[in-house]
């Protein structure tokens, strides 16, 4: 065994001990580790377990998927009682994980010309959000932006305070209040008449939270068909909403 030398006069002591305190060591951040999740999970909304789970379903899910055609938006609205059917998420990068990551790096590559990355764009931007959506929705939720929390606020009560405060900014009442002057008689008009567009939509959490807000048909507009089918995916199972005709509006 091999043996590590002494300070001073005395017996030696070898790298058995050592081992023996790294694995105590390891053990107690094991414990602390696996304390503090339930802790988390049990007392906070927050659910760690629940959406691990739910982002390794959805890798697996991801490892079986082949690429489907591209669409540019998907809108969330107010629910009139229907659901659309189910679609699955799939990538628009390539067949699998695997080719998608390739391609990206491969154009990521130094040994790859601007042009060509220029000519590929679109195969560049599919590969990198079919490949980063999941992890920020793991870490984010369905919302992909910062917000301030105040003392006392949960991170996703913050994002839906921070969302509720930018539809407020869009001066929404004043704009039914136009379009009621300028359809005259007829018609009465409603929050629902009043459009917005969320340019960048991610996978539509704020634009679906504005909606639930404001009443107001909300459309959202990305550059990836991966995006517009997890978000179309979201719409179809919350209650609040029903998503219409998205596909072939655009193209990615």
């Amino acid at each position: 065994m091999f043996k590590l030398p002494t300070m001073r006069g005395g017996s030696d002591y070898t790298s058995s001990s050592s081992s023996s305190s790294l694995d105590q060591l390891v053990v107690y951040g094991g414990t602390t580790s696996l304390a503090t999740l339930l802790f988390v999970q049990l007392l906070t909304p927050a659910d760690p377990i629940g959406k691990s789970l739910r982002f390794l379903k959805q890798l697996r899910a991801q490892e079986g998927s082949s690429s489907s055609t591209t669409s540019s938006s998907s809108r969330g609205c107010p629910a009139d009682g229907t659901a659309a059917s189910s679609t699955a998420t799939k990538l628009t990068s390539g067949p699998t994980v695997a080719s998608s990551v390739q391609s990206y790096e491969t154009l990521q590559a130094a040994a790859t010309s601007v042009q060509t990355r220029n000519a590929q764009y679109s195969q560049l931007v599919n590969a990198y959000y079919d490949l980063a959506t999941l992890f920020y929705e793991w870490g984010w939720g369905s919302s992909f932006h910062f917000s301030n929390r105040w003392p006392g606020e949960g991170f996703d009560e913050a994002t839906r305070r921070h969302e509720f405060y930018l539809a407020g900014m869009l001066d929404l009442a004043g704009a039914l209040g136009r379009l009621r002057r300028g359809r005259g008689e007829g018609k009465e008009l409603a929050m629902a008449d009043v459009r917005i567009l969320d340019v960048g939509c991610g996978i539509g959490g704020p634009m679906r939270n504005i909606c639930k807000f404001t009443g107001c048909d909300v459309t959202g507009l990305t550059l990836n068909q991966y995006q517009v089918d997890r978000g179309n995916e979201l719409c179809r199972s919350d209650p609040h909403f029903v998503v219409h005709g998205s596909d072939e509006e655009g193209e990615s």
